[in-house]
C-alpha cells in the first residue's frame, strides 16, 4: 500500500490519541494508564507472534539499538507523554509533536552526518518560536503545572524523534512488524516493575466503561495500529519525509478537541501553530526547492 496513504491514517489515529489521552489522564494515573495499555498491546503482539511464528533475529549492535529504541518507546515516550498531557491540552500536545520533523533533521545532522543548512536552521528557529508563543501564553495564564506538562511533552517528542530516526535502521533490516513487536514487548518489560509497583492497591474495579474504552483505544489503536503504520511507512521512505506528516496533527487535533472536549482554539494558538508549521515546512526546503528531499541512510 502507498506509504503516504498509510501516514494519513496514522495521523488520524495520532490525533485521536491526544484527545483520548488528555481525557483519560484526568482520572487514571499516567503510570497505571501506561501499564494497562502495554498489557493490552503485549497480549495481542504475543498472540500474533505465536500465530505467525515470529523469531528473534537481532544480533550485535542491532541488539543494543533494539534495547535503546525499546526504552525510548515505552518508559520515555509513552509514559512521559501521558504524564505531560495530564497537565496540558490535546492541541498543545499535537503542536509539540509537530516539531518532530525539525528534531529529526537535527538528529540526522549528528547521527547521519547530514548537512544542516541555513534554511533548515531558520525553519527550526521559527518552529520553536511558534511553540514558545503558545506555551508561554498558556503557562502564564494557568500556572506552573501547565508549563511542566508542556516540558514533559517536549521530552516525549524528542524520544519519538529518536525512535523514528534510530529505529528506521532496524525497520529496514528486520521489517516493520517484527521491529514494532519486539520494541513494544521489550519496552513493556522495562516499564513493568513501575507498573506493578503502582498497581498494588489500585482500585481497577472503579474504572468506568468509558475509561476502559479509552484504555483500549490507547492499547490497540495507538500502541499497535499507530506504531505499526508508522514503522511501515519508515520501511518505505526516509525518516524526514515520514516525520513531516506530524505537521497535520495540530490542525486535526485542534478540530477534534473543539468538537469533542470544547477546548478553546484562540488567536494565540492559531498564530503559534501557523508559525510552527511554517517553520517545519521551511526545514524541508532544499536549495533546489524540493520538499522533503533528504539522505535516506537511516
Amino acid at each position: 500500500m502507498n506509504p503516504y496513504v498509510i501516514l494519513v491514517f496514522q495521523v488520524l489515529f495520532s490525533s485521536g490519541t491526544h484527545i483520548v489521552a488528555n481525557d483519560a489522564t484526568q482520572t487514571i494515573p499516567p503510570v497505571i494508564l501506561t501499564f494497562l495499555r502495554t498489557i493490552i498491546s503485549s497480549v495481542i503482539y504475543l498472540g500474533y507472534m505465536l500465530y505467525r511464528g515470529t523469531h528473534f533475529k537481532f544480533r550485535g549492535k542491532d541488539l543494543l539499538l533494539l534495547l535503546f529504541v525499546s526504552f525510548l518507546s515505552v518508559p520515555i515516550n509513552q509514559f512521559v507523554f501521558l504524564y505531560g498531557i495530564k497537565f496540558s491540552t490535546a492541541k498543545e500536545a499535537a503542536l509539540l509533536y509537530g516539531l518532530t520533523p525539525v528534531i529529526v533533521l537535527l538528529i540526522s545532522g549528528v547521527y547521519l552526518g547530514e548537512k544542516i543548512t541555513k534554511t533548515k536552521s531558520l525553519g527550526s528557529i521559527m518552529a520553536f518560536a511558534g511553540v514558545a508563543v503558545i506555551v508561554l501564553e498558556n503557562g502564564l495564564r494557568v500556572g506552573i503545572s501547565h508549563v511542566r506538562g508542556d516540558a514533559f511533552l517536549f521530552i516525549a517528542v524528542i524520544a519519538w524523534a529518536l525512535y523514528t530516526t534510530i529505529g528506521r535502521r532496524l525497520v529496514v533490516r528486520y521489517g516493520a512488524m517484527t521491529t514494532t513487536i519486539y520494541v513494544a514487548l521489550i519496552g513493556s518489560l522495562m516499564f513493568a516493575p513501575a507498573g506493578i509497583w503502582y498497581s498494588i492497591g489500585y482500585n481497577y474495579a472503579a474504572l468506568s466503561l468509558g475509561q476502559w474504552l479509552e484504555v483500549l483505544y490507547l492499547g490497540i489503536f495507538t500502541s499497535i495500529v499507530g506504531y505499526v503504520l508508522w514503522y511501515y511507512a519508515l520501511s518505505k521512505i526516509d525518516a524526514t519525509r515520514v516525520a513531516v506528516f506530524t505537521n497535520g496533527q495540530p490542525v486535526m487535533t485542534a478540530v477534534l478537541a473543539y468538537l469533542l472536549l470544547g477546548q478553546e482554539v484562540n488567536a494565540t494558538f492559531i498564530m503559534g501553530a501557523a508559525v510552527t508549521i511554517g517553520g517545519v515546512f521551511i526545514t524541508q526546503v532544499t536549495p533546489r526547492g524540493k520538499i522533503g528531499a533528504t539522505d535516506t541512510r537511516t
